[in-house]
């Protein structure tokens, strides 16, 4: 089976780390379409409506508990850094895994296409009914190859979201066959999380059709109460080997503020291959603490309390997030740059200020209990001169003048 590679993935994106990608739905030639209002279902747990066609009813009694079987293989699951919607708190980093061959039900429990998915239930409640099966809950890597397909897409129904698939999710298939997975349904995997001062969750992947787009990403992570039924998550079955002894690694936290490593020459390379940064791809050089000395003010000195440098800083807001900050200048002028540090010595623009026909210098100044914002400065304490590199709650970085 064709697997996307890792270095398909590491791209520049934009300001903020949008990306646009290509692509369409896959869609079966079945009618039918999908409500999203909660009703009372069989076996005393609440259900998702599903309206079907007319038409479908006898191929569909014929589909009913469809196991859709899975090859070996090896794919990447999680995300990268400034992929839109990502949460680095719950995302691990974008990694291959090799996963056994396993079965997966075609549509989420009872597998029944005359039958409306079954939701609350507790995951442990989830297990029982796929136990009765002979079946097991299946574990997010599982959820999240069957979602990806064999070409590894982003979504289930393709490398872009198709707002289709909420509109008629049962017509959504991954590459592998599979209906419904990410579309409009939120769906319990056997997985769980532990989370500093929270304790351990259950992951929850998959999201209902109000959700924004980038929620339905295959890698997408939710978490919810493990002892908790809810009538907004369902959940499927799945049988064989599988992914049941594949963990993904935990979220770990790591110095707030560290140095960060970074030659001219590489920065000339991402320039050239960042259309955002085109003004200052010229020639870009850092410039050195002796050059600091007109930033400050003679008769006060250098601010006490704070961390001032000019050369580049790894910093990690929140767990799971890694950026790297620098100043700079070039032809074009001085800028102020914030890049996610993605795998391979790659990076993505997070955010940048330029300012044209400027010179600098610029230094960057931190505290170690300013977590989520470092300062930048041409003239300490000189209005307009400076500003803020900011890590907003959404996850995204914005760089201003203050």
């Amino acid at each position: 089976m064709p697997v996307r590679g890792l270095t398909q993935r590491l791209v520049f994106g934009a300001l903020a780390g949008a990306i646009v990608l290509g692509g369409g739905c896959r869609r079966s030639t079945e009618g039918g379409n999908a409500a999203g209002s909660p009703t009372a279902g069989p076996g005393g747990g609440a259900s998702v409506s599903v309206a079907l066609g007319k038409g479908r009813r006898a191929e569909d009694a014929a589909q009913t508990h469809q196991k859709i079987d899975i090859p070996a293989g090896s794919f990447y699951a999680g995300s990268l850094p400034g992929d839109e919607g990502r949460d680095p708190t719950l995302e691990p980093l974008a990694t291959a895994y090799e996963v056994p061959a396993f079965s997966i039900d075609a549509l989420p429990y009872p597998n029944d296409p005359t039958v409306a998915p079954f939701t609350g239930l507790t995951p442990a409640e989830a297990e029982k009914k796929c136990a009765e099966r002979s079946e097991r809950l299946c574990s997010e890597l599982e959820w999240e190859r069957a979602c990806r397909g064999p070409a590894g897409d982003a979504f289930s129904a393709g490398p872009s979201w198709d707002p289709s698939c909420t509109e008629t999710p049962d017509k959504c298939i991954s590459g592998f066959g599979v209906r419904m997975i990410g579309s409009s349904l939120q769906e319990w995997t056997s997985s769980t999380l532990a989370i500093e001062g929270k304790g351990t969750k259950g992951i929850v992947k998959g999201a209902w059709a109000s959700a924004a787009p980038a929620a339905h990403r295959c890698a997408a992570r939710h978490i919810a109460d493990g002892h908790s039924a809810s009538k907004m998550i369902g959940f499927r079955c799945c049988s064989g080997t599988g992914a049941t002894g594949v963990k993904m690694p935990e979220i770990t936290a790591v110095p707030t503020y560290r140095k960060g490593a970074m030659t001219a020459s590489r920065l000339a390379e991402i320039f050239a291959e960042t259309p955002e940064l085109a003004r200052i791809r010229s020639m870009p050089r850092f410039f050195k603490d002796t050059e600091l000395a007109p930033i400050f003010d003679k008769s006060k000195g250098q601010p006490s309390g704070w961390n001032l440098t000019t050369e580049p800083i790894l910093w990690s807001p929140e767990p799971g997030e890694e950026l790297l900050v620098l100043t700079g200048r070039s032809k074009g002028g001085a800028f102020v740059l914030a890049l996610h540090v993605l795998p391979g010595d790659k990076y993505r623009l997070a955010s940048s200020l330029v300012f044209a026909n400027e010179q600098g210098p610029i230094v960057l100044a931190y505290q170690g209990n300013l977590k989520k914002e470092i300062l930048w400065s041409m003239c300490w304490g000189c209005a307009g001169e400076g500003g803020a590199i900011t890590y907003r709650d959404d996850h995204r970085v914005v760089i201003v003048q203050r």
